[in-house]
């Protein structure tokens, strides 16, 4: 499987009909730097997105990929998480509950 698209860099570059040098130039960065987080190799840090943000004065967010989790099906990474530590603790429960009766 095909790793997520994570940043939009590259979009909204050619949105602005701007290249991936140009933006090397103006955050004095390489342009390899660039190329990379276009390519979704590697991300920028938070700061980084903030600054690409602030130079091209648009939403941060629409650098950012969005999330919509409305397709995925079964349960959450999180839901499982949950169910399993309500079991394990279900399951210590009851281990106490023997120790305390085998010492009476």
């Amino acid at each position: 499987m095909a790793e997520p698209r994570l940043n939009r860099i590259s979009i909204v570059l050619d949105e602005l009909n701007l290249d991936q040098l140009d933006l090397a130039v103006i955050l004095e960065v390489s342009k390899d730097t660039v190329s990379r987080w276009c390519r979704n190799v590697n991300q920028p840090k938070l700061s980084d997105f903030y600054n690409i943000a602030k130079v091209f004065r648009i939403d941060i967010r629409r650098l950012i990929e969005p999330t919509d989790w409305k397709d995925e099906t079964g349960n959450s990474i999180l839901e499982d998480y949950l169910e399993k530590k309500k079991l394990n603790k279900t399951a210590g429960n009851k281990k106490i509950q023997k120790a305390i009766i085998k010492k009476k």
